[in-house]
């Protein structure tokens, strides 16, 4: 593996792995890598759906390797710190990696425990406090609508384009 790339991505989901191949189409010779710790891939566009009862989390989960481009090499840890200055992004395990262009396509970290009881009620049976935004949960979505017998239902999704919207 090289300690230098002229395009380096941080990030293996959809984002990552849309912008890569593009990249690598225009770049004659030139070496890109994507870094993604995660060997499962999760197209989480489907989560909608599997919320939605039509299709099984399980058809989200793919091998991450089959979807590394081809020209691009696949750097399995995670980027743990990045030096704009210097062009340097630092890895877990096998430390510094220069580039000459950074991409970040890291998606979001989700902090369930940022809102006090969430974290231990969000794809609980019985708790009726669901989300699309976990492979963990989203299965919970379809129960909870399934098992609903009126009342008020109270439906949110980011006001940021973060993920894919509700639909």
């Amino acid at each position: 593996m090289n300690s230098h790339y002229e395009i380096l991505v941080i990030g293996g989901g959809t984002g990552g792995l849309t912008v890569a191949p593009q990249l690598a189409a225009h770049v004659d010779g030139g070496s890109i890598a994507v870094v993604e710790p995660s060997a499962t891939h999760y197209y989480q566009p489907l989560w909608t759906l599997v919320g939605g009862g039509i299709f099984p989390k399980e058809d989200s989960a793919r091998d991450e390797a089959d979807f590394i481009p081809d020209g691009v090499t696949w750097i399995q840890e995670a980027a743990t710190a990045i030096d704009p200055d210097r062009r340097v992004v630092q890895t877990a395990v096998t430390g510094p990696i220069s580039y000459d262009f950074l991409v970040i396509a890291a998606g979001i970290q989700l902090q369930w425990n940022r809102i006090p009881g969430l974290a231990e009620s969000v794809g609980k049976p019985g708790t009726g406090v669901v989300s699309n935004y976990s492979y963990e949960t989203v299965s919970s979505t379809w129960e909870a609508i399934r098992g609903f017998r009126g009342g008020t239902a109270i439906f949110t999704e980011p006001t940021t384009p973060v993920k894919c919207g509700g639909g």
